[in-house]
């Protein structure tokens, strides 16, 4: 096995036991065992348990980074498609979900352990993102399409609710909604852009 593909063993297996146990819980032997391999041969490629857990970090967060959705939200916002937009971002944070339910754990571990330096980096990672969308938000309510509103508020109204779906959905596996993750797209880019309330004429029919 070359150098590279036993590196990228040792951090599937270390994402998967990271994600079970959080960094603290973790230990090499339990990651190497995983792997199927002796624990000294973590050490020959990862200095400590440390750099370990900065690389399964540096690799699922630049995965994100790259992703075709990453392009599709630039899109979006260079059209002035609000309705894309927040379908758009929906969908990619659900598809995280979907496809890397072990890194969501491994991130909440990092929160619910007050792991300084993964949270430090996932900051660093997301804080872009975050400054691109508030800008965003702040020339369309300036253009007067969307209502005044703090625009950190929107975007957690957005991002948030995706999180807290996939979040009941796919690691406590809840059953709280039997439609396709297209449709809850769907109807919640409808809720946020025209609220829940009937609109008076519509209640007086």
């Amino acid at each position: 096995m070359s150098a590279a593909d036993r590196q990228r063993q040792l951090l599937d297996a270390a994402l998967t036991v990271f994600s079970r146990k959080g960094f603290k819980g973790a230990t090499t032997k339990e990651i190497a065992a995983e792997a199927g391999v002796a624990e000294a041969i973590i050490f020959q490629h990862f200095p400590s348990k440390e750099a370990l857990y900065n690389a399964v970090l540096e690799l699922n967060l630049g995965a994100w980074e790259t992703d075709q959705a990453s392009e599709d939200i630039r899109k979006c916002m260079e059209r002035d498609d609000d309705e894309e937009l927040i379908r758009t971002s929906i969908l990619r944070v659900l598809n995280c979900y979907r496809t890397n339910v072990a890194f969501q754990r491994v991130i909440l571990f990092a929160a619910l352990e007050g792991h300084e330096q993964g949270l430090r980096r996932l900051q660093e990672q997301f804080a872009p993102v975050y400054k691109q969308s508030k800008e965003y938000v702040e020339k369309r309510q300036r253009e007067g399409v969307l209502a005044d509103g703090d625009p950190i508020a929107i975007m957690l109204g957005i991002n948030g609710v995706a999180h807290q779906y996939g979040l009941i959905t796919s690691i406590m596996n809840a059953p709280v909604c039997d439609i396709p993750d297209t449709a809850f797209a769907e109807q919640f880019t409808r809720i946020l852009l025209n609220g829940i309330r009937r609109k008076k004429q519509e209640r007086q029919k």
